[in-house]
């Protein structure tokens, strides 16, 4: 009898052995109770992001273009995305990379990507203005920063051209702003001069092309081709918008001036040319 009330001591002594961190068999059904549910957890958020990456699931369908633009295209996004190859799910999509992407486009001046709950991606686009043609293959914004846009897209872009060497846009484009201010500057209600073409060499020589408007109209074919040399060019050009419209009236109805050259230290030389009259049928 001793034998077996030892026997039974000793399974007790080993049960509570097994329950010492527990102070009963609650608080053991409840630690496990909780691994159960962190388990669970653990099993739901797996599901989840397997069912958000399931191409059929979640899928990034919308896209909209926002922002300054012009050339941009939605087309031109979904293709630069495409080329990615990424995931095209909410979850798995990589805005970053689709904005560098979209910096690859010369005219981009400024991107910014984000998601928009379900599965909509959004595009904001700030592109560069061009003020200027740049050695006709290139555009220039007003900092003097070059770019190119598809020539498909510009066909109706009317802008003024300006030709120089390579590497000397920016300083070549303080010279026009110049030059241009002053023709805004002693413009008249009757006559002005407005620079189409402005062309720069490694010397630093000047040519402009200008073309007259009376009374707010430009004459169309009458350009006039200015020889402004490497020296004093502001005030060379500014002796010529002066003088301009005294030269212009002492001139026949049928005459035109075709070249002025201002690199003489005394006065200038004008070239003339008889205008063709055109009949009327």
């Amino acid at each position: 009898m001793k034998q077996v009330r030892q026997a039974a001591h000793r399974r007790e002594d080993k049960n509570r052995r097994r329950l010492l961190i527990f102070r009963n068999t609650e608080q053991l059904i409840g630690f496990l109770f909780f691994i159960i549910i962190i388990f669970i957890c653990i099993w739901v958020v797996q599901s989840f992001k397997n069912w958000m990456d399931d191409p059929e699931q979640m899928v990034l369908s919308q896209l909209t273009l926002s922002g300054e633009y012009t050339y941009t295209t939605e087309n031109d996004l979904r293709e630069a995305i495409l080329g990615l190859g990424l995931p095209n799910t909410y979850i798995g999509q990589d805005v970053n990379d689709i904005q560098q992407e979209v910096m690859r486009f010369p005219w981009v001046k400024k991107t910014s990507v984000r998601k928009q709950w379900p599965n909509r991606l959004i595009v904001y686009v700030e592109e560069y203005r061009p003020v200027l043609y740049w050695n006709d293959l290139f555009l220039l914004d007003e900092n003097g920063n070059i770019f190119s846009v598809p020539l498909d897209r510009i066909t109706k872009l009317q802008l003024p051209r300006l030709y120089g060497p390579e590497g000397k846009a920016k300083s070549a484009l303080e010279t026009y702003y110049k030059l241009e201010s002053l023709s805004k500057k002693l413009a008249n209600n009757q006559l002005a001069l407005q620079i189409k073409v402005a062309i720069t060499d490694e010397r630093n020589a000047w040519q402009l092309m200008v073309e007259p408007c009376v009374s707010g109209f430009c004459l169309e074919n009458q350009e006039i081709k200015l020889l402004l040399g490497n020296e004093n060019i502001e005030q060379r050009y500014q002796q010529f918008i002066k003088l301009f419209p005294e030269i212009q009236s002492r001139l026949p109805e049928n005459e035109r001036i075709m070249v002025a050259d201002l690199r003489y230290e005394n006065g200038i030389s004008v070239q003339k040319e008889k205008m063709v009259q055109k009949g009327i049928n």
